[in-house]
């Protein structure tokens, strides 16, 4: 009797192994197959990820650059915030303007990171990443605004170069999670936009005085200039016409805008100096501007801000019953005075009649 148990026992574990074998050997094919399908994946994915959500807006256009541009307006709309109760932030530098940081940390969702405003021109933002925990990382991006009031469409972009063995990762989950989080923030950007369509941006209250323009002699220089150009358009300008004008010169720098064009994202603008006299100037043009009531915004802070000062403005002209004619900016402190943007000050001008 003995004997059968044993022989039975034996049998069995015999049996098992072999059964255990077959497992083994099946795990193993399985785990080979998958690695090598992972492999492909790796190979047969871009390194570069790249990705752009989008989203229509109906508000003002300066209520959604606000939120976008400016760090601190992001708790308004992060889709991470919303998920990570314990995230805590902060900003550095001049919120809204290049160089400005935005440092975030939290739960292990949210991990560490930060975000550097690395430029700001015509309704877009570009930045660099640098996620610190919990893994490395320095994707770039952009915020972006475009469009016209009330049919506002806000891009946020992201892109980064993957390594090999992470290219499969991307694939599968990281693209996914990253569009959902995207379209989320997107969504709650249009949800505060569109509810506080009617605050003003930065809420700030402008002092709006109603004036009288006194007729003015410019030269300078008209032209029509694409958005992206325009920064280098206001500095090659002011430097040949301020050589060319020398003494003439009769007030500070200053433009005056004939047409704003949103749709193609064009100015037909005239940049140069007041005059005292109407001599003709090498290489420019010589501006008569007559005299006119205006509404006059003594405008203070960073040249990326100022389009809710714009907007103040040409609401205002709107809810007086007025025809808007000339805008005219005068930078009486800018760059060559103060290291400082805060301490920008600028006189916008509406005309009107």
């Amino acid at each position: 009797m003995q004997d059968y148990y044993l022989n039975k026992t034996f049998f069995s574990f015999r049996k098992n192994k072999h059964i255990m074998k077959k497992v083994l050997r099946f795990l193993g094919i399985l785990i080979l197959i998958l690695a090598v399908g992972y492999l492909v994946l790796c190979l047969v994915t871009p390194a570069e990820f790249v990705m752009d959500r989008k989203t229509t807006i109906n508000a003002p256009k300066a209520v959604v650059w606000e939120q976008m541009v400016k760090f601190n307006n992001w708790t308004n709309w992060s889709p991470w915030e919303e998920m990570d109760s314990t995230m805590k932030w902060e900003v550095t530098g001049t919120d809204g303007e290049k160089g400005s940081v935005y440092h975030w940390y939290g739960s292990a969702n949210s991990g560490e990171g930060e975000i550097t405003n690395t430029g700001v021109e015509n309704g877009k933002m570009t930045y660099d990443m640098h996620f610190i925990k919990p893994m490395e990382g320095r994707p770039k991006g952009f915020v972006q605004v475009q469009g016209e009031d009330g049919k506002v469409e806000a891009t946020w972009h992201f892109e980064d170069n993957v390594d090999f063995f992470k290219r499969g990762l991307t694939a599968l989950f990281a693209k996914g999670m990253m569009q959902a989080s995207f379209d989320r923030g997107l969504k709650l950007l249009k949800t505060y936009s569109e509810e506080h369509a009617n605050d003003v941006p930065g809420g700030s209250t402008f002092n709006i005085e109603e004036t009288q323009f006194a007729a003015r002699t410019y030269a300078g220089i008209r032209k029509v200039i694409n958005w992206a150009d325009m920064m280098k358009f206001y500095s090659d300008t002011y430097e040949a016409m301020g050589k060319a004008l020398g003494s003439r010169i009769a007030g500070p720098p200053s433009d005056i805008v004939y047409k704003w064009d949103e749709t193609n994202q064009q100015a037909d603008m005239h940049v140069g100096f007041p005059v005292a006299d109407n001599k003709p100037v090498e290489g420019g043009t010589i501006v008569e501007v007559a005299t006119s009531p205006a509404y006059k915004i003594v405008y203070t802070g960073g040249y990326a801000g100022s389009a809710a000062a714009h907007v103040a403005l040409g609401t205002h002209v709107g809810k007086n019953g007025k025809k808007m004619g000339l805008v005219i900016e005068e930078y009486i402190k800018g760059p060559g005075d103060t290291k400082d943007s805060n301490q920008y000050v600028t006189n916008i001008y509406y005309l009107y009649n």
